[in-house]
């Protein structure tokens, strides 16, 4: 399938559907909300008055929790038409939630950086030397900490995989990655892994790794 994520993204249709697709069923309601608390713990070592980025910033789903939790947050994506939903989301944060398109693999010298970084919900759409070019540029966004979220590659996941494909289910992500790839992709980026949580791992294949610089 000729699927492009820097361009399907940019879709209006996409961009005011994201959420609807995925986060309104009674099993996508229950994840999300997990998410969000476990975005917080991985967080949880930066003071709450302190400025973060996300990248990419999406529909501003998750700026969403850290900003409740007292964050600034910049939010960059490549699709305005994303930024366009979340800053309908996020206006009730006022000038505490700003917003621009930005590419993470061609970011322009001097950009600003911040206390920390979120990059969720898209290295698993690229190959992994993409995964090591998108992060390293959002690496380069971080005074602190990192935080990334990908899909885990193991056998029971691939049989998980097979069985949702059989079933019709939404497709599952097209770049899982091993923790033998999870060191190349941190390591390549100039990240060390500080701490792992996992979502659900009995019915998700999603985790969230908190990244140091090296």
């Amino acid at each position: 399938m000729n699927w492009n994520a820097n361009e399907h993204y940019k879709s209006h249709r996409v961009a005011t559907s994201y959420d609807a697709v995925r986060f309104s069923s009674p099993a996508g309601r229950v994840f999300n909300r997990w998410e969000k608390h476990v975005i917080g713990k991985c967080f949880a070592r930066v003071p709450g008055d302190e400025t973060l980025v996300d990248i990419p910033c999406g529909t501003g789903r998750l700026a969403d929790a850290l900003l409740s939790r007292g964050y600034r947050v910049h939010g960059m994506d490549i699709s305005g038409e994303m930024l366009q939903v979340a800053r309908q989301r996020l206006e009730r944060f006022g000038e505490r939630f700003t917003s621009e398109v930005a590419d993470a693999k061609n970011l322009p010298e001097g950009t600003d950086t911040y206390a920390g970084a979120l990059c969720a919900r898209v290295l698993m759409h690229f190959s992994l030397e993409q995964q090591i070019e998108f992060l390293a540029g959002v690496a380069k966004l971080s005074r602190g900490i990192v935080v990334i979220n990908h899909s885990l590659d193991s056998p029971y996941q691939r049989f998980r995989r097979r069985i949702k494909r059989l079933l019709g289910h939404q497709a599952s992500a097209r770049f899982p990655v091993s923790n033998s790839d999870i060191k190349r992709l941190l390591q390549g980026a100039g990240l060390r892994e500080v701490e792992r949580h996992r979502l659900m791992p009995l019915i998700s294949e999603a985790i969230y790794i908190v990244a140091a610089k090296t």
